[in-house]
Protein backbone atom coordinates (compact mmCIF):
# COMPACT_ATOMS: atom_id res chain seq x y z
CA UNK A 1 0.00 0.00 0.00
CA UNK A 2 1.39 3.57 -0.93
CA UNK A 3 1.93 5.99 1.51
CA UNK A 4 -0.54 8.55 0.02
CA UNK A 5 -3.29 5.90 0.30
CA UNK A 6 -2.09 4.70 3.63
CA UNK A 7 -2.78 8.08 5.27
CA UNK A 8 -6.07 8.92 7.20
CA UNK A 9 -8.28 8.61 4.48
CA UNK A 10 -10.55 12.05 5.43
CA UNK A 11 -13.42 13.22 2.80
CA UNK A 12 -13.53 16.44 2.77
CA UNK A 13 -16.41 19.00 2.40
CA UNK A 14 -17.39 20.12 -0.53
CA UNK A 15 -16.43 23.74 -1.40
CA UNK A 16 -20.17 25.09 -0.79
CA UNK A 17 -19.36 27.28 2.26
CA UNK A 18 -17.87 30.74 2.98
CA UNK A 19 -14.22 31.59 3.96
CA UNK A 20 -16.19 33.17 7.54
CA UNK A 21 -18.48 29.89 8.07
CA UNK A 22 -15.40 27.48 7.51
CA UNK A 23 -14.07 29.82 9.84
CA UNK A 24 -16.51 29.83 12.31
CA UNK A 25 -17.11 25.76 11.78
CA UNK A 26 -13.33 25.18 13.29
CA UNK A 27 -12.97 28.29 15.49
CA UNK A 28 -16.22 27.20 17.66
CA UNK A 29 -15.23 24.61 19.84
CA UNK A 30 -11.81 26.19 20.66
CA UNK A 31 -13.87 29.52 21.40
CA UNK A 32 -16.66 27.39 23.78
CA UNK A 33 -13.47 25.49 25.16
CA UNK A 34 -12.00 28.69 26.26
CA UNK A 35 -15.48 30.31 27.39
CA UNK A 36 -16.46 26.83 29.55
CA UNK A 37 -12.41 26.89 31.15
CA UNK A 38 -12.48 30.60 31.70
CA UNK A 39 -16.34 30.38 33.60
CA UNK A 40 -15.23 27.12 35.09
CA UNK A 41 -12.14 28.73 36.94
CA UNK A 42 -13.97 31.68 37.67
CA UNK A 43 -16.86 29.93 39.90
CA UNK A 44 -14.06 27.82 41.60
CA UNK A 45 -11.84 30.76 42.43
CA UNK A 46 -15.35 31.98 43.91
CA UNK A 47 -16.45 29.00 45.60
CA UNK A 48 -13.47 26.65 47.09
CA UNK A 49 -12.36 30.14 49.68
CA UNK A 50 -16.39 30.34 50.59
CA UNK A 51 -16.51 26.48 51.52
CA UNK A 52 -17.51 26.64 55.36
CA UNK A 53 -14.66 25.13 56.93
CA UNK A 54 -12.46 26.93 59.36
CA UNK A 55 -9.47 28.16 58.13
CA UNK A 56 -9.90 27.69 54.37
CA UNK A 57 -9.59 31.68 53.81
CA UNK A 58 -6.39 31.36 55.38
CA UNK A 59 -5.09 28.24 53.36
CA UNK A 60 -6.25 29.94 50.04
CA UNK A 61 -4.09 32.40 51.32
CA UNK A 62 -0.93 30.64 51.62
CA UNK A 63 -1.72 28.08 48.85
CA UNK A 64 -2.23 30.17 45.76
CA UNK A 65 -0.13 28.85 43.27
CA UNK A 66 -0.57 25.06 44.30
CA UNK A 67 -4.74 26.13 44.18
CA UNK A 68 -4.02 27.87 40.68
CA UNK A 69 -2.31 24.69 39.47
CA UNK A 70 -5.37 22.48 40.57
CA UNK A 71 -8.09 24.79 39.75
CA UNK A 72 -7.07 24.89 36.12
CA UNK A 73 -6.86 21.07 35.75
CA UNK A 74 -10.79 20.92 36.78
CA UNK A 75 -11.57 23.79 34.88
CA UNK A 76 -9.61 21.82 31.75
CA UNK A 77 -11.82 18.61 32.65
CA UNK A 78 -15.12 20.33 32.92
CA UNK A 79 -14.45 22.67 29.66
CA UNK A 80 -12.96 19.18 27.43
CA UNK A 81 -16.33 17.88 28.52
CA UNK A 82 -18.17 19.44 26.27
CA UNK A 83 -16.09 19.00 23.34
CA UNK A 84 -16.02 15.08 23.54
CA UNK A 85 -19.05 14.59 21.08
CA UNK A 86 -17.02 16.92 18.74
CA UNK A 87 -14.47 14.96 19.06
CA UNK A 88 -15.44 11.69 18.81
CA UNK A 89 -17.45 12.98 15.54
CA UNK A 90 -14.37 14.26 13.85
CA UNK A 91 -11.48 11.79 15.17
CA UNK A 92 -13.24 8.48 15.39
CA UNK A 93 -12.22 6.23 12.05
CA UNK A 94 -13.70 3.45 13.41
CA UNK A 95 -17.35 3.36 12.31
CA UNK A 96 -20.35 5.24 13.65
CA UNK A 97 -20.67 6.37 17.18
CA UNK A 98 -23.19 4.42 18.98
CA UNK A 99 -25.59 6.80 20.04
CA UNK A 100 -27.18 4.61 22.90
CA UNK A 101 -24.14 4.53 25.09
CA UNK A 102 -23.06 7.74 27.25
CA UNK A 103 -20.37 10.23 25.85
CA UNK A 104 -17.81 8.90 28.01
CA UNK A 105 -18.75 5.40 27.19
CA UNK A 106 -18.08 6.25 23.52
CA UNK A 107 -14.89 8.29 24.65
CA UNK A 108 -13.33 5.16 26.27
CA UNK A 109 -14.50 2.69 23.77
CA UNK A 110 -12.68 5.03 21.26
CA UNK A 111 -9.27 5.13 23.54
CA UNK A 112 -9.52 1.42 23.57
CA UNK A 113 -9.94 0.93 19.78
CA UNK A 114 -7.79 3.15 19.08
CA UNK A 115 -4.48 2.03 21.51
CA UNK A 116 -5.56 -1.90 20.97
CA UNK A 117 -6.77 -2.39 17.39
CA UNK A 118 -4.26 -3.59 15.00
CA UNK A 119 -1.11 -3.61 17.36
CA UNK A 120 1.68 -4.27 15.30
CA UNK A 121 5.32 -4.15 16.13
CA UNK A 122 5.56 -1.47 13.63
CA UNK A 123 2.96 0.77 15.54
CA UNK A 124 4.26 -0.22 19.03
CA UNK A 125 7.97 1.30 17.72
CA UNK A 126 6.38 4.25 15.76
CA UNK A 127 4.29 4.79 18.90
CA UNK A 128 7.92 4.71 21.05
CA UNK A 129 9.15 7.02 18.68
CA UNK A 130 6.56 9.44 19.38
CA UNK A 131 7.33 9.16 23.62
CA UNK A 132 11.23 9.75 22.40
CA UNK A 133 10.42 13.03 20.23
CA UNK A 134 8.57 14.63 22.79
CA UNK A 135 11.83 14.46 24.90
CA UNK A 136 14.54 15.13 22.26
CA UNK A 137 11.82 18.35 20.45
CA UNK A 138 10.91 19.42 23.99
CA UNK A 139 14.34 19.92 25.02
CA UNK A 140 15.90 21.46 21.75
CA UNK A 141 13.32 24.12 22.00
CA UNK A 142 13.50 24.79 25.92
CA UNK A 143 17.37 24.96 25.41
CA UNK A 144 17.07 27.15 22.30
CA UNK A 145 14.14 29.59 23.90
CA UNK A 146 16.61 29.73 26.79
CA UNK A 147 19.89 30.68 24.84
CA UNK A 148 17.59 33.12 23.02
CA UNK A 149 16.60 34.75 26.08
CA UNK A 150 20.45 35.26 27.18
CA UNK A 151 21.15 37.53 24.26
CA UNK A 152 18.70 40.39 25.09
CA UNK A 153 19.53 42.35 28.44
CA UNK A 154 17.11 41.71 30.63
CA UNK A 155 15.05 44.60 30.84
CA UNK A 156 14.48 44.22 26.92
CA UNK A 157 14.01 40.84 26.99
CA UNK A 158 10.89 39.89 25.09
CA UNK A 159 11.40 36.35 26.09
CA UNK A 160 11.28 36.76 30.11
CA UNK A 161 7.44 38.16 30.32
CA UNK A 162 4.98 38.44 33.39
CA UNK A 163 2.84 35.91 32.19
CA UNK A 164 5.22 33.61 31.26
CA UNK A 165 7.15 33.88 35.11
CA UNK A 166 4.05 33.64 36.48
CA UNK A 167 2.95 30.40 34.22
CA UNK A 168 5.77 28.63 35.31
CA UNK A 169 6.17 29.71 39.08
CA UNK A 170 2.42 27.81 39.08
CA UNK A 171 4.35 25.09 37.57
CA UNK A 172 6.64 24.38 39.58
CA UNK A 173 4.80 24.87 42.80
CA UNK A 174 3.41 21.67 42.93
CA UNK A 175 4.16 18.44 44.48
CA UNK A 176 6.15 15.60 42.03
CA UNK A 177 2.88 13.47 42.17
CA UNK A 178 0.34 16.22 41.59
CA UNK A 179 2.66 17.41 38.45
CA UNK A 180 2.80 14.14 37.73
CA UNK A 181 -1.23 14.03 37.28
CA UNK A 182 -1.88 17.44 36.08
CA UNK A 183 0.73 17.88 33.84
CA UNK A 184 1.43 14.55 32.38
CA UNK A 185 -1.64 13.59 32.06
CA UNK A 186 -4.28 15.94 32.27
CA UNK A 187 -3.10 18.55 30.46
CA UNK A 188 -2.01 16.15 27.42
CA UNK A 189 -5.08 14.70 27.17
CA UNK A 190 -7.57 17.83 27.44
CA UNK A 191 -5.04 19.74 25.08
CA UNK A 192 -5.06 16.96 22.77
CA UNK A 193 -8.74 16.25 22.11
CA UNK A 194 -9.10 20.52 21.66
CA UNK A 195 -6.29 21.09 19.08
CA UNK A 196 -5.69 17.24 17.23
CA UNK A 197 -8.71 15.59 17.95
CA UNK A 198 -11.42 18.80 17.44
CA UNK A 199 -9.61 20.89 15.48
CA UNK A 200 -6.94 19.37 13.24
CA UNK A 201 -9.59 17.20 12.10
CA UNK A 202 -12.28 20.15 11.29
CA UNK A 203 -9.56 21.91 9.18
CA UNK A 204 -8.50 18.76 7.17
CA UNK A 205 -11.71 18.49 6.06
CA UNK A 206 -11.74 21.77 4.29
CA UNK A 207 -7.92 21.59 3.46
CA UNK A 208 -4.39 20.27 3.12
CA UNK A 209 -2.38 18.40 5.36
CA UNK A 210 -0.29 21.06 5.58
CA UNK A 211 -2.54 23.95 6.11
CA UNK A 212 -4.17 22.05 8.92
CA UNK A 213 -0.66 21.36 10.44
CA UNK A 214 -0.16 24.79 10.59
CA UNK A 215 -3.04 26.78 11.43
CA UNK A 216 -3.76 23.87 14.39
CA UNK A 217 -0.39 24.40 15.71
CA UNK A 218 -0.85 28.24 15.92
CA UNK A 219 -3.70 28.02 17.74
CA UNK A 220 -2.18 25.93 20.06
CA UNK A 221 0.82 28.56 20.05
CA UNK A 222 -1.63 31.12 20.71
CA UNK A 223 -3.57 29.44 23.45
CA UNK A 224 -0.68 29.65 25.75
CA UNK A 225 -1.11 33.45 25.68
CA UNK A 226 3.02 34.23 25.85
CA UNK A 227 5.65 34.57 24.05
CA UNK A 228 8.13 32.11 24.92
CA UNK A 229 5.34 28.97 25.43
CA UNK A 230 3.73 30.89 21.66
CA UNK A 231 7.12 29.65 20.08
CA UNK A 232 7.32 26.55 22.10
CA UNK A 233 3.56 25.67 21.65
CA UNK A 234 3.54 26.61 18.00
CA UNK A 235 6.26 24.13 16.91
CA UNK A 236 5.57 21.37 19.11
CA UNK A 237 1.99 21.77 17.86
CA UNK A 238 2.85 21.48 14.41
CA UNK A 239 5.34 18.19 15.36
CA UNK A 240 2.30 16.82 17.14
CA UNK A 241 -0.42 17.30 13.99
CA UNK A 242 2.36 15.68 11.66
CA UNK A 243 3.00 12.53 13.55
CA UNK A 244 -0.72 12.08 13.94
CA UNK A 245 -1.72 12.97 10.19
CA UNK A 246 0.91 10.29 8.69
CA UNK A 247 0.29 7.69 11.93
CA UNK A 248 -3.24 8.25 12.10
CA UNK A 249 -3.22 6.94 15.74
CA UNK A 250 -4.60 9.72 18.59
CA UNK A 251 -2.23 8.23 20.74
CA UNK A 252 0.49 9.29 19.11
CA UNK A 253 0.62 13.00 19.94
CA UNK A 254 -1.20 12.31 23.25
CA UNK A 255 1.88 10.42 24.32
CA UNK A 256 4.29 13.34 22.71
CA UNK A 257 3.01 15.78 24.59
CA UNK A 258 3.02 13.72 27.59
CA UNK A 259 6.59 12.64 27.21
CA UNK A 260 7.27 16.25 26.65
CA UNK A 261 5.57 17.33 29.78
CA UNK A 262 6.69 14.90 32.09
CA UNK A 263 10.55 15.07 30.96
CA UNK A 264 10.58 18.85 31.11
CA UNK A 265 8.91 19.21 34.50
CA UNK A 266 11.22 16.33 35.98
CA UNK A 267 14.61 17.17 34.73
CA UNK A 268 13.48 21.16 35.72
CA UNK A 269 14.47 19.72 39.98
CA UNK A 270 17.56 19.22 38.23
CA UNK A 271 19.54 22.46 37.99
CA UNK A 272 23.29 20.65 37.24
CA UNK A 273 21.83 18.63 34.79
CA UNK A 274 19.65 21.95 33.16
CA UNK A 275 23.28 24.22 33.74
CA UNK A 276 24.77 21.27 31.75
CA UNK A 277 22.15 21.43 28.89
CA UNK A 278 21.88 24.54 28.10
CA UNK A 279 24.74 24.99 25.34
CA UNK A 280 23.91 25.90 21.53
CA UNK A 281 26.30 22.37 20.80
CA UNK A 282 22.92 20.47 22.83
CA UNK A 283 20.00 22.00 21.19
CA UNK A 284 22.05 21.56 17.22
CA UNK A 285 21.76 17.75 18.80
CA UNK A 286 18.91 17.79 20.00
CA UNK A 287 17.07 19.49 17.23
CA UNK A 288 18.92 17.17 14.94
CA UNK A 289 17.92 14.02 16.81
CA UNK A 290 14.04 14.98 16.43
CA UNK A 291 14.30 15.76 12.59
CA UNK A 292 15.73 12.12 11.90
CA UNK A 293 13.30 10.92 14.28
CA UNK A 294 10.10 13.12 12.38
CA UNK A 295 11.79 12.49 8.68
CA UNK A 296 11.45 8.27 9.40
CA UNK A 297 8.14 8.90 10.81
CA UNK A 298 6.85 10.68 7.54
CA UNK A 299 9.17 7.96 5.31
CA UNK A 300 7.69 5.16 7.33
CA UNK A 301 4.29 5.42 7.09
CA UNK A 302 2.20 2.60 7.23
Amino acid sequence: MSTKNARRQIKRIPKRTTLLQKLAYIVRPFVVYMLVKTAAMLFLAIAIPAFPIAGIAMWVEHNVLLLNAVVNGVASLIAVGVLLKDFLIEASTIGEIDIDKGVFTQFLTFIKMDLLEKKTAHKIMRLALCILLGITASLALNIGIELAAQVFPSDKNMFGSERYETVESIQYSVSIGLGIVLYGIISPIVEEIVFRGVLYNRIRKFYSMKLAVVFSALLFGFFHANLPQFLYGTLMGGLMAVCYGYIGCFAAPVLMHMSANLFIFLVSGFTEWTSFLMTPVWCVFFTLVSIGILLFQIKYSD
